[in-house]
């Protein structure tokens, strides 16, 4: 459970689980501790990790690159052993279905609504909590679909609101828009230590993603037009307004996002985790540095990157830089004339890295690095539990990417009608990136185009709209491994990239000829062609799992989390019913 800190005169003690158990709450407070604007700061200090963890800390690992569910259900990794769905609900879950934050910022709220504070301050601090109500609810919907809506603290005696039925999904995900509402409308513009602290652009930055997310799912999963509308119109209004704000711009560098020991300052931070050495410290670059990638790059991923003339490396009209047989030429012909934010994701410098030629490689022969800051490889701060390099929270590339992928949504449902500025503000704006410095984009009917040629990708698929296949590519590229692949499938309705037997690709690295590597024993590696297909000669793709029975698939179900078994006999011992998700 999470209380609020044992210092103020504040204490709240909860069972380990809200809904495992009949809850037995106490609650003892002092009226007028809620009057002071700095108690109530270090109260909603205390869900900062919750709600904005960054790296972890530690050994414990993020939701970044890889050996999380959430890093690792994706496309873009292959993995030596597959990670696979959930294959049966848990018998008990004391972090997914978990309402014991919903409870405490409740809390929160009910005493702020009591307080005498002036109104500016009550609103912004209703705000900060309503903010914090919305991003838990959103994680729940996400995860479980419907789920009973808790605006109140309940008392334990109230058994009908206790266990009361899920509501409907729209219902809950209008509540959380109201919150949001009145959180980017509250929230003051600055408030505490710019980058560390809950302003009106982390607000909107949250909520951005929060309605994007629901908006395509409704869309795509639930097939609500109406809602898939509503929802869109938010996404876009939220991060509308944190643009026009101008109180962001595109840093000079992509890769100083994710490997700079201090973010303080970096104009496109919107919030980050401040890590220090021997004070707080993770160990997200240890695992792209000091230890074997054992998911790493696959070929879908790698796939993804432009040329650095803009098209896909696979289109061949109008492309000049067009190879029938760039990905089977050799690690250094393939990485040629590429869009620079591939150099920032894989090393480039050291080449592929092999099982049998050295300690640390990389399943794929790729081996990621966007998170290795090289000035730390051989220091504490980059290696063990001790990295010091800081976190991004939330940051503009994303609500950029947010605003144009709401858009075009929009544009598709007929609600909205794209224009090039769009472009020119989002996607064009990241390309100018100077160390990404990629050609623009222009609008050009139904499709896109760079410098007149239009974007024809051979891979795209199919049920895929040009426009928005183009938009999901750039989203890819610059938020690679930052935890927000899975959740990006599953609002797509995609999980089938995810599907190694579906996804060929996912399970395929780099190609090699192992005639290039004499005296070493490759034997470990085996190999396949461009359909997946095992070969014995010297020459292939890396496939690292070659038994197709332990290769991950996907089934509809999939796309919510079970309700744990405990919590559905809970309910049925009390009288009620809980429901479980579709096909669990």
């Amino acid at each position: 459970s999470a209380g609020l800190l044992l210092a103020t005169a504040v204490s709240f003690s909860s069972c380990d689980d809200f809904l495992t158990r009949d809850p037995q709450d106490t609650v003892s407070d002092i009226a007028s501790f809620w009057n002071n604007e700095d108690n109530l700061r270090t109260s909603f200090l205390d869900y900062y990790t919750h709600f904005f963890p960054g790296y972890r800390s530690g050994w414990s690992r993020a939701d970044n690159f890889a050996e999380t569910n959430v890093a690792d259900w994706n496309d873009d990794n292959a993995q030596e052993a597959a990670t696979f769905f959930t294959l049966v609900a848990p018998a008990s879950s004391t972090t997914d279905w978990n309402f014991n934050t919903v409870r405490d910022i409740n809390l929160l709220i009910s005493r702020i609504e009591s307080s005498t504070l002036a109104d500016e301050a009550k609103n912004h601090w209703l705000g900060v909590g309503r903010l914090m109500r919305a991003m838990e609810y959103a994680t729940l919907v996400q995860k479980f679909g419907d789920v009973p809506w808790f605006d109140k603290t309940v008392s334990s005696a109230d058994n009908d609101q206790l266990y009361r039925a899920r509501d409907p999904r729209t219902t809950v995900m209008d509540n959380v828009k109201a919150d949001l509402d009145f959180a980017c409308q509250n929230i003051r513009v600055s408030d505490g230590t710019k980058g560390l602290s809950v302003n009106r652009a982390v607000a909107q930055g949250f909520a951005s993603r929060i309605m994007l997310f629901e908006g395509t799912w409704q869309k795509y999963r639930a097939q609500n037009t109406a809602k898939a509308t509503e929802y869109l119109n938010a996404a876009k209004g939220y991060a509308a307004d944190l643009m026009a704000s101008g109180s962001y711009s595109i840093a000079p560098s992509y890769k100083s996002l994710t490997t700079s020991e201090d973010l303080a300052g970096n104009p496109e931070i919107i919030m980050y985790r401040s890590y220090v050495e021997s004070v707080i410290m993770h160990s997200l670059m240890s695992f792209q540095n000091t230890e074997p990638e054992k998911s790493s790059p696959s070929r879908s991923f790698v796939d993804t990157f432009l040329g650095s003339n803009g098209l896909p490396i696979n289109q061949q009209e109008g492309n000049p830089l067009y190879n029938a047989n760039k990905t089977k030429a050799g690690f250094a012909v393939e990485t040629a004339d590429r869009d620079p934010r591939l150099a920032d994701n894989i090393d480039e410098e050291s080449g592929l890295r092999l099982n049998g030629i050295t300690a640390v490689y990389a399943a794929s022969g790729y081996f990621a690095n966007r998170y290795v800051n090289k000035d730390l490889i051989d220091k504490p701060g980059g290696m063990s539990s001790t990295n010091t390099t800081d976190a991004p929270v939330m940051k503009l590339n994303e609500v950029l990417l947010n605003y144009i992928e709401a858009a075009a949504e929009l544009a598709d449902l007929g609600a909205y009608t794209l224009t090039q500025a769009d472009f020119d503000k989002t996607i064009n704006a990241i390309r100018d990136r100077q160390s990404t410095s990629m050609p623009h984009v222009t609008l050009q009917g139904s499709s896109l185009a760079v410098d007149g040629v239009a974007i024809n990708d051979p891979a795209r698929d199919a049920d895929v709209k040009p426009i928005i296949w183009e938009i999901r590519r750039e989203r890819r590229v610059e938020l690679a491994y930052e935890g927000l692949r899975f959740n990006d499938l599953r609002r797509w309705g995609k999980l089938q990239y995810a599907d190694m037997k579906l996804n060929k690709k996912l399970n395929m690295g780099a190609w090699i000829n192992k005639a290039d590597y004499p005296g070493t024993d490759l034997s470990k590696i085996q190999l396949c062609d461009e359909n997946g297909n095992l070969v014995s000669g010297n020459e292939g793709y890396i496939k690292p799992i070659t038994d197709d029975t332990k290769l991950r698939t996907y089934a509809d179900k999939d796309y919510l989390y079970p309700i744990p078994v405990d919590q559905i006999t809970m309910y049925k011992n009390h009288g009620y019913e809980l429901t479980q998700n579709p096909g669990w």
